[in-house]
């Protein structure tokens, strides 16, 4: 009985023995693909909203209300933007961060058809909150299931910070790291100078401060020169002394009777909270002459009307 068992099955396996290899084989296609869709769901990145565990934790969290809201927005902007339906996702953005970064919708188009060039996914995290901001890392990244790119060796994403504050009951969307933009009224006057803070913008990592210059004399004033370290600094509430970011001008000097106005950026983070109190101008130099040669620096210094500090309060 054995015997006869044995060899029915042996005659099986040589009657259909291409089919059972056929069979073999598309097991193991089927076992090979599963394993990669496996493989490729836990490396590719998907959408998350982590609102209570923020990547800088200052102690304060966003409210539970406005969790859906948030991610509801998002995900609206970052669709219309991968359908380049351009106004609507321009019109999403407040107008003070439009008028700012994007001041026609051709910068934002540019922007948009930069970075959505293919449709792309997204990523959020809660990264900071603070006095009714709260600030998302935003990064966003090619469709890897469908260009067939391998997360390890071809994963690259666009990222910046995107900021919801909460006014009047409401939320309002800021891109580019946008917080906020105010007038200030900050003034020193003396008998050389009259400076004046007319605007202060405040992003994730910097402020900058819109400051006019007004020479008072017959004399050059040189308020920094060849961008100097040391020269403007920002203080802030504990003492702290964040220096002149020289991005927009590399001298300051200002002619007899002459009005300037030129934007003065500072490093400074949104979400340490702390007051920034005063700009301190540490060289102010009254000049009864100035040429830009280095070689007579030295004797126009010597030759100076005046040389000193000023600080306005802001």
């Amino acid at each position: 009985m054995f015997t006869d068992l044995r060899l029915k099955i042996i005659n099986f396996l040589k009657k259909y023995k291409y089919h059972i290899i056929l069979f073999l084989i598309f097991w193991g296609i089927l076992i090979v693909i599963s394993q990669i869709l496996t493989n490729t769901k836990n490396d590719v990145p998907f959408t998350t909203f982590e609102v209570y565990k923020p990547v800088i934790d200052n102690g304060q969290t966003m409210p539970e209300k406005w969790q859906d809201d948030i991610e509801s927005i998002i995900d609206e902007y970052i669709g219309y933007c991968n359908r380049k339906e351009y106004e609507k996702a321009y019109n999403m953005i407040s107008k003070p961060c439009r008028d700012k970064i994007y001041p026609d919708l051709d910068s934002f188009k540019a922007y948009v058809d930069y970075v959505f060039s293919s449709k792309r996914l997204y990523t959020i995290k809660n990264y900071s909150n603070r006095d009714n901001v709260y600030i998302y890392r935003l990064r966003i990244f090619e469709d890897i299931m469908a260009t067939g790119l391998t997360y390890s060796s071809s994963f690259k994403y666009f990222e910046e910070k995107i900021s919801f504050t909460e006014k009047d009951g409401k939320l309002s969307m800021g891109v580019k790291g946008y917080i906020s933009e105010e007038n200030q009224n900050g003034l020193y006057d003396d008998k050389y100078i009259k400076i004046s803070i007319a605007k202060k913008y405040t992003s994730f990592d910097n402020e900058i401060y819109t400051v006019q210059f007004k020479n008072k004399t017959e004399y050059d004033i040189v308020i920094s020169e060849n961008g100097e370290r040391g020269e403007i600094e920002l203080i802030t509430a504990n003492g702290t002394i964040n220096r002149a970011v020289d991005e927009n001008w590399t001298s300051i000097h200002i002619s007899p009777g002459d009005t300037v106005s030129i934007p003065i950026s500072f490093t400074k983070f949104f979400d340490e909270g702390i007051k920034s109190t005063a700009i301190r101008f540490n060289n102010i130099r009254v000049l009864r002459s100035y040429s830009e040669d280095e070689n007579l620096k030295q004797q126009e210094l010597e030759n100076a009307v005046d040389m000193y500090s000023a600080e306005v309060t802001l």
